[in-house]
C-alpha cells in the first residue's frame, strides 16, 4: 500500500463502486417488472458481464487473459465461491424474509473481511477499524429499517444470510490474493466473470428471459445494459482497483455506502419515504468511511 494520495484515490474508487452497486435496484426492479426472477437477473448479470469483458479485453488488453494455471484458484474463488455462491445465499434469504433484513445480514461482510484479513494477511484489528465496523453495522440496521419492518428471522434464514455476508466478503480476500500474485484489476475482473458467467448459465429459466426480451423490447435491452455496465462491470473494476490501494478491511467498510446509495435511489427514483432512522444510518455509514479515510491502513 502506498502513500496518502494512493489511499485517497483508493477510497474514491471504492466509493464509486459502492454507489454503482447502490444503483442496482433501478435495473433489477425494471427487469422484475418484465417477469424475470432473481435467479434469471443474476445469470444475465454474470453472463452479460463475462461476454462484454471478454470482447473488450480481447481488443484493448489481451494480456488480461494471461493467467498461470496455478493461480486460477484465486479467480475461481472470486467468481464462483464469491459471486455465484453469494447469489444463491442471498436469493434464499430473500425467499425467507424481508429485503431489509437481507441487507443487514449481507453487511456482516466487513466483519468477515476484517477477521480473514487478520488471519491471512496479518492486518491489525485496530480500534479505529473496530469503531468503523460498528458504525457500518449500526448504520445498515437503521437504513434498512429492520426493527420497524416486522420481518421474521428463522435459524435457516439466519444461516443463509450469514452465508451471503461471508461469500460477499470472499471477493475482497480472493481479490487481494490475486493482486499479491501480480495480477491487476483488469485480469481479476475478467477472470472473475469468466468463472461466474460459466457457473451462472445453470441458474436461469431461459423461457422467461426470452419472453422478457421479446415483450420488453428496447426497455429490456436498456435495463440489461445498465445492469451489466453500470451496476456490474464499473463497480467491480473500481472496487478491485481500489483494493490495490487500501487494506481489505478499509475497502469492505468503505463499500458499505452501497445501502446508503440504494436508499437515496429509493427516495429520488421510486419516491420512497426517507425516515429519521434511515437518515441517521446514512450519517453513521459516512462516519465509518471518514474513519477509514482519516488514517488508511
Amino acid at each position: 500500500m502506498s502513500g496518502d494520495g494512493s489511499g485517497r484515490s483508493g477510497i474514491l474508487l471504492v466509493l464509486t463502486a459502492g454507489v454503482s452497486w447502490g444503483l442496482l435496484g433501478i435495473f433489477v426492479r425494471g427487469l422484475a417488472e418484465l417477469g424475470l426472477r432473481a435467479a434469471d437477473i443474476a445469470s444475465l448479470r454474470s453472463c452479460g458481464a463475462a461476454l462484454v469483458l471478454c470482447a473488450v479485453f480481447a481488443v484493448i488488453r489481451p494480456k488480461a487473459y494471461a493467467v498461470k494455471l496455478r493461480h486460477l484458484w484465486c479467480m475461481a474463488g472470486c467468481g464462483i465461491l464469491s459471486i455465484t455462491c453469494f447469489n444463491i445465499c442471498y436469493f434464499e434469504v430473500l425467499r425467507g424474509t424481508t429485503v431489509n433484513i437481507a441487507v443487514v445480514l449481507l453487511y456482516t461482510s466487513p466483519a468477515f473481511v476484517m477477521v480473514m484479513a487478520a488471519l491471512f494477511f496479518g492486518e491489525r484489528l485496530t480500534l479505529r477499524r473496530i469503531a468503523a465496523l460498528a458504525a457500518v453495522l449500526a448504520g445498515c440496521i437503521l437504513v434498512s429499517g429492520v426493527f420497524s419492518s416486522g420481518g421474521a428471522l428463522s435459524p435457516r434464514v439466519l444461516l443463509w444470510g450469514l452465508g451471503s455476508g461471508f461469500c460477499y466478503a470472499l471477493y475482497t480476500i480472493f481479490g487481494r490474493c490475486a493482486q499479491n500474485r501480480g495480477y491487476d484489476s483488469c485480469a481479476i475482473t475478467l477472470w472473475t466473470f469468466i468463472f461466474s458467467g460459466g457457473s451462472g448459465i445453470f441458474l436461469p429459466n431461459r423461457r422467461d428471459i426470452f419472453e422478457a426480451a421479446s415483450g420488453g423490447g428496447p426497455r429490456f435491452w436498456g435495463l440489461l445494459a445498465g445492469l451489466v455496465l453500470i451496476a456490474t462491470i464499473l463497480p467491480y473494476c473500481a472496487y478491485t482497483a481500489g483494493l490495490k490501494r487500501l487494506t481489505p478491511s478499509t475497502s469492505a467498510i468503505t463499500a458499505a455506502v452501497e445501502p446508503l446509495a440504494g436508499t437515496l435511489v429509493g427516495v429520488l427514483v421510486f419516491h420512497e419515504k426517507l425516515t429519521a432512522g434511515a437518515a441517521a444510518g446514512m450519517i453513521l455509514i459516512l462516519g465509518a468511511v471518514f474513519l477509514c479515510r482519516e488514517k488508511n491502513g
